[in-house]
């Protein structure tokens, strides 16, 4: 096994480019767009940055317009010349690649559709020729280069034309050790998709690069350029057979000149302790609100008539003609806890702001704010997505004994925002070792972004990375302040911080 990664992490240069909103893209034959051909660049050198410990000024990245023509031409050549003996090279490409005039191409920022072989660069003359005249022997290249059709415009990331593999031959036989990876083989598609927001190729060696896939770590440790390769070849069109609707194929290949199995990277030692803190989540307890969602039939607004027709379609007429039908309930809402507020918190009526229009009403005291929200569920036109929202502004204890008692809807989850990215293969790494400890059930789906953890007393966890806010809520009927209190437990849980929830 050649180890590539025994020389300093200094002396490792990369590249990295993609383009996916080009110059020339508003007219009909204009260019298409490469879908989440910057998530796919961004996540390459935050993978570069912090597992191979690349240092920022290691790395230069040009994204849409920065990769123009020249750039490719002229300062990606000057900065492969400049490559020494004892460097490692990365090279990573999303974006549009063709085969043309018996060159692979790779197209530029300010590639013109009408003139393709004028504004487009030729790889072996921008990468591959000035790779074999450098001094650099050891290089990495992942080309993502596909997506539509410059000219036709149908859907998917589809490879343009066929790729000439010699060029790439001739390459990796000239050189001491070069590995050149590829989305997908000659002639076939390269799809993205829309829950991953990445290409699927993209996606799926980022989290083996990353050590994520048992399947591609050998020895325990190590990550080796067949070990990448053939874990991509059966990932990705296992993924797109199970996880998609696409028809094509997308058959991932690579040329690698090496006489055996070299290592791409060397995991860290982990640590035979068991971590069982959980990363340090900002809650931001200064905007907790308590919230209710349920979903109604239309025909149970009380606006509803007969010769009324139910909407079988989410339109914006649709959502209009419920809230309207269902502006009574609303109103009807609002004056019972408006009753209820005069009567437990001994007030008069200009102490109290009532506010009811189309589609919501709320009601307002300088010790809480609740608002109620309706609007056309997105899952079925026919129903009502009822959203009704308590926000507390003062501590639990400053609140009376019977302050449940002003909402006649019981609140059933705690939302908490929270600040700053958590890296979710942790999150759900720790959750587990919670539910080892603490018992309980733990639920995972990183293609929503979600995980829920169910305590062994019943309390439901879930974080959201989507909408970056943390939900609790109980397996039984609450009211607001007993909830407040089971809450606090399951925070502790979740939180370095001391928990601020409606301090008692």
């Amino acid at each position: 096994m050649k180890d590539i990664n025994n020389i300093p992490k200094m002396d490792t240069f990369a590249i990295i480019i993609a383009i996916e909103d080009y110059r020339f893209n508003d007219s009909a034959n204009g260019i298409v767009p490469v879908k989440y051909a910057r998530n796919d660049a961004i996540k390459f050198k935050k993978l570069l940055r912090e597992e191979f410990e690349v240092p920022e000024e290691n790395i230069i990245m040009w994204l849409d317009k920065d990769a123009i023509k020249s750039a490719l031409e002229d300062e990606l050549i000057y900065h492969i010349r400049q490559l020494t003996k004892d460097q490692r090279f990365i090279f990573y490409y999303a974006g549009h690649g063709f085969y043309q005039s018996s060159l692979n191409k790779l197209t530029c920022w300010d590639t013109h559709p009408t003139n393709l072989n004028g504004t487009t660069v030729s790889i072996k003359e921008i990468l591959l020729d000035p790779l074999e005249k450098s001094e650099c022997e050891q290089t990495l290249i992942f080309l993502d280069c596909c997506s539509t059709y410059l000219i036709e415009k149908i859907t998917g990331r589809d490879f343009i034309s066929n790729f000439n593999d010699r060029e790439f031959d001739e390459f990796i036989r000239s050189s001491n050790y070069h590995a050149i990876f590829m989305s997908c083989s000659p002639g076939e598609k390269s799809y993205s998709h829309e829950v991953l927001k990445h290409g699927i190729w993209t996606y799926h060696l980022i989290e083996a690069l990353k050590g994520n896939i048992q399947d591609v770590v050998v020895r325990d440790s190590y990550i080796t350029d067949n070990s990448i390769k053939n874990y991509l070849k059966v990932a990705v069109p296992k993924f797109i057979t199970e996880k998609t609707e696409y028809r094509g194929t997308q058959m991932p290949y690579a040329k690698i000149n090496s006489s055996s199995d070299f290592l791409i990277r060397q995991l860290p030692i982990k640590e035979e302790e068991i971590n069982n803190e959980l990363p340090n989540l900002k809650l931001q307890f200064e905007k907790v609100s308590f919230r209710k969602i349920v979903f109604l039939p239309i025909k149970r607004a009380m606006g509803f008539q007969k010769g009324h027709f139910v909407p079988d379609k989410v339109s914006q007429s649709g959502n209009a003609f419920i809230q309207r039908v269902f502006e009574e309930n609303i109103k009807n809402e609002i004056q019972k806890i408006y009753e209820n507020t005069k009567g437990i918190l001994s007030l008069r009526k200009r102490q109290i702001q009532v506010s009811v229009g189309i589609g919501g009403g709320s009601i307002e005291r300088n010790i809480f704010r609740y608002y109620v929200e309706i609007e056309q569920s997105q899952d079925d036109p026919s129903e009502a997505k009822v959203v009704r929202r308590l926000i507390i502004r003062v501590n639990r204890n400053e609140l009376v004994e019977n302050f449940d008692d002003i909402f006649p809807q019981q609140i059933d989850e705690i939302v908490i925002p929270y600040e700053g990215e958590i890296d979710f293969d942790d999150l759900v790494e720790r959750f587990e070792n919670l539910e080892e400890i603490d018992g309980g059930k733990l639920y995972d789906n990183e293609l929503k972004g979600e995980i829920e953890y169910k305590t062994y007393s019943g309390l439901t966890i879930k974080v959201q990375t989507g909408n970056l806010e943390i939900t609790i809520s109980p397996n039984r009927t609450m009211k607001c302040l007993e909830l407040i209190d089971t809450t606090i437990e399951g925070l502790k849980k979740i939180s370095s911080e001391k928990v601020k929830l409606l301090k008692r």
